[in-house]
């Protein structure tokens, strides 16, 4: 396997900085590949891999086999074989280990070490105070060693580091250059210190803290607060906090990081990318508004009104807004059915047969616009796929489902997408990651929905759009006529809610 250009610069930056760097990258770019050949330039004895499980099979696996000459073993409890691997890990065998963010976040790390410590999708251990970023890199002195430091190289790997946090930077520098923790440095031993030198905020009021005091400044208050409280006087100041936003200086913390490197798709970003390292035309993207069946609609508006609502014969309520706004987004697939367990448990499903306008969009697309042509459909409800994909094979158009759910069958599916199947399924919050391998049979793409995750969604959106792609990538994106996908419907909802107030007082 043949480095791209731009990778052997990379290993010769890395190499510079002791193979301690952030590779803030987008989809596609080749980021398994570089922490791979690193591991083998480098001459690492023991590499850990901490990657979403979705990515073992479909990328680090295959990859460590062809430039490492080695087959990458998973680590964990889960059975005989990874029980093993974790027992050779521990023992300092050679070899190259993956192991999920989560099974790292919970299990006893005490033993663990090595040469190179490879971090994928890093932002999901970088919330600042988090379990996983402490057990990585450190949040205060009461954490013990944390695993970055037991191991001479550390790489990040991510293409979207921040996640529209800012804060995430610090929990980067504390996994990568733990040395540099002075006021004013990279990595401050203090993240409050670290956040207040670094990033722009506004002070917001939280609430108010009364304080006891005589009757004569009680009387004397003039325009502050004030009330007896248990029968004595009391004066109210504004309880306030900081809530930070980005980063005040924008580009200073990259430009002081020893080791990063950074390849946008159609941005330059160095020597050997002056466009970017993609050379094809961005996705085209089509937007189509649906309009929702009646019974989607009547529910929706129940929900929202009385948190309550009738599916058949079955009532279904909510008790907080967030279940509210969840079910909401559900009925924009599909009228939805609700049983109740021996608990009194709702589960919400969707029937074979139920009632779905973007299924119908759907199979229209599939059969009438690109038939003879492979297409990926994202959404982000695992029920939901499940329904569709029956459906679709149902209909003759040969399709698997790519999920948590189809966890033990997907990948030797994925394998036979573009032959056997014609259709691929993903549900966003499993194929968004990592997952490689659809660019080469297919640039057709339909959106039944999107995730709240906005990181997932960009995540997905790259899994066609990336090296290896030949054709210009078709975006299908399908949102529903309320606004719901897009966020409107609540807005529009809260004036109508408003303007009705305004009207009942002038009556």
């Amino acid at each position: 396997m043949k480095p791209y250009p731009f990778q052997v610069a990379d290993l010769e930056k890395l190499r510079k900085h002791n193979y301690r760097g952030l590779v803030n990258a987008g989809t596609g770019v080749g980021k398994t590949a570089t922490g791979l050949f690193a591991a083998r330039e480098g001459g690492a004895g023991v590499t850990l891999v901490i990657a979403p499980d979705q990515t073992h099979e479909s990328a680090w696996a295959p990859t460590a086999a062809k430039i490492n000459g080695i087959e990458a073993r998973v680590i964990g409890s889960r059975n005989k074989a990874t029980k093993q691997a974790l027992t050779d890990f521990e023992l300092g065998f050679p070899g190259v280990y993956m192991a999920t963010p989560e099974y790292f976040t919970r299990a006893d790390i005490s033993a663990w070490g090595g040469d190179l410590l490879i971090v994928d999708e890093a932002h999901k251990l970088a919330r600042p105070g988090g379990k996983g970023q402490r057990k990585l890199g450190g949040f205060d002195s009461s954490d013990p060693e944390p695993l970055a430091r037991r191991f001479d190289g550390v790489m990040h790997l991510s293409g979207t580091m921040l996640r529209n946090r800012f804060e995430y930077a610090w929990s980067h520098g504390r996994s990568l250059w733990p040395e540099l923790n002075k006021r004013g440095q990279l990595a401050d031993a203090s993240f409050f210190l670290w956040q207040s030198d670094r990033m722009l905020y506004e002070t917001i009021t939280t609430g108010v803290t009364w304080l006891p005091v005589s009757w004569e400044a009680y009387k004397n208050r003039g325009e502050t607060w004030g009330k007896v409280i248990g029968g004595e006087p009391h004066l109210g100041t504004l309880k306030t906090a900081r809530k930070y936003l980005s980063e005040a200086e924008p580009g200073r913390w990259i430009s002081e990081a020893p080791c990063v490197i950074t390849h946008f798709k159609r941005e330059q970003c160095c020597e050997f990318h002056p466009n970017g390292f993609m050379e094809l035309e961005e996705p085209l993207v089509k937007r189509e508004i649906i309009q929702l069946a009646p019974a989607q609609k009547k529910a929706i508006k129940e929900l929202e009104n009385h948190m309550m609502t009738w599916l058949e014969d079955n009532p279904l309520i909510v008790d907080i807004p967030l279940t509210k706004a969840t079910r909401i987004r559900q009925f924009t697939l599909g009228v939805p059915t609700v049983t109740y367990d021996e608990e009194d448990n709702a589960e919400v499903t969707f029937a074979e047969d139920c009632v779905s306008p973007v299924y119908n969009r759907l199979e229209e697309f599939l059969t009438d616009e690109v038939p003879d042509e492979n297409v990926v459909v994202f959404v982000d409800s695992q029920r939901f796929a499940a329904v569709v994909t029956a459906r679709l094979n149902k209909a003759g158009i040969s399709a698997f489902e790519f999920s948590g759910a189809t966890r033990k069958t997907r990948m030797a599916d994925a394998e036979q997408f573009g032959s056997k199947y014609r259709v691929v399924v993903g549900v966003i919050a499993a194929i968004g990651e990592g997952f490689d391998g659809l660019q080469r049979v297919c640039n057709n793409e339909v959106w039944l929905s999107s995730s709240t995750d906005e990181t997932l969604n960009e995540q997905a959106r790259g899994r066609n759009d990336r090296t290896g792609q030949r054709k210009q990538v078709f975006r299908l994106e399908l949102v529903d006529d309320l606004g719901i996908s897009e966020g409107r419907y609540s807005d529009a909802l809260e004036k109508r809610l408003l303007l009705n107030r305004s009207l009942r007082k002038v009556a």
